[in-house]
């Protein structure tokens, strides 16, 4: 339908999510300036069952809710275990729950087909630009900045490492 709204996760930390909320935001309203309205920043939304409050206090009666394949059973277990019962998160009783997977993703692809948040930011660690590069849209103009913002988030410091040091590194962290 039309009516959809994007969250953005809020955690943040220097392995898997080196952008803070806002900068999230700011990133992809950038990359996908058509949906900029429908990317929603709000502190409250801290969970999906936060997420799930707010959208029933709106009024909405059914929820979809879309996500990486290896994550679809997870969410809808929870989701729907929650659906009626006032908790910390608040409160939700929607007529219909649905959790759908946003495609799957052969992880041994190469090129776009492969990529995923762990090889960008395995690609950003490491220096490879190049390779960071192939996970954005085309037309994103901020791709050296949003690049050069993960390495420093993720505590990548700028030194003349080999191959090997950049692996051990990586591996490390």
């Amino acid at each position: 339908g039309r009516n959809y709204r994007v969250y953005a996760s809020q955690s943040n930390d220097s392995k898997k999510n080196p952008l803070k909320y806002k900068e999230k935001i700011r990133v992809m309203r950038k990359m996908f300036p058509k949906h900029g309205r429908n990317i929603i920043e709000d502190k409250n939304a801290k969970t999906a069952l936060h997420i799930a409050s707010i959208l029933h206090d709106q009024g909405f009666t059914k929820m979809t809710m879309v996500v990486g394949s290896d994550r679809v059973a997870e969410f809808d277990r929870l989701l729907n275990e929650y659906n009626g019962v006032e908790g910390k998160h608040g409160y939700y009783g929607f007529d219909d729950i649905r959790v759908v997977s946003a495609g799957e993703r052969d992880p041994d692809a190469e090129g776009v087909e492969g990529m995923s948040a762990s090889k960008m930011r395995a690609a950003a660690a490491q220096g490879d630009f190049d390779s960071f590069q192939m996970g954005l849209p085309r037309n994103f103009g901020d791709a050296k900045k949003l690049f050069d913002d993960i390495r420093k988030n993720m505590g990548v410091r700028e030194q003349n490492w080999t191959d090997e040091e950049i692996l051990r590194d990586a591996y490390i962290r």
